[in-house]
């Protein structure tokens, strides 16, 4: 069962993140908001010790062009500022990188600063029925 675990300092990056909640960056996943040409925003999930390969994701959603979205964009898009984003109950099509599945229980933002979401890969899948690929390569 996904449960919110405050923390006492900030844990708005992975590194801040794996030290406050004591795992290594790839018990953590980062929930990022790309958004193509087209103007369809995504909510791309992947481990904290990888970074999303732009080829990869261009070629896996036939896009052009793909880039993160801006701080307001994520704002206006999830609800949430950056750093904060849930990887569950955001309206926005899901994409999950391959190695997330790896693991068994993960760590997220938990939508305000200082609150973490623990929860199993599981209960991420099954929440939001994502597509899941190869799209990370490591930082």
């Amino acid at each position: 069962t996904a449960k919110i675990i405050d923390v006492e300092t900030s844990t708005n990056t992975v590194e801040e993140s794996s030290k406050a909640l004591g795992c290594e960056p790839e018990n953590i996943v980062k929930s990022i908001v790309v958004t193509d040409k087209r103007g369809q925003f995504y909510l791309v999930i992947l481990q904290g010790d990888r970074k999303i390969k732009t080829a990869k994701l261009k070629k896996l959603l036939q896009a052009k062009d793909i880039k993160l979205a801006s701080p307001g964009e994520v704002k206006e898009q999830t609800g949430y500022v950056v750093g904060d984003v849930p990887p569950i109950s955001v309206e926005l099509p899901v994409i999950v990188d391959e190695l997330v599945l790896n693991q068994i229980k993960v760590y997220a933002g938990g939508g305000a600063p200082q609150k973490n979401l623990h929860l199993s890969v599981d209960e991420l899948i099954e929440s939001n029925h994502p597509l899941i690929a190869d799209i990370s390569v490591p930082l």
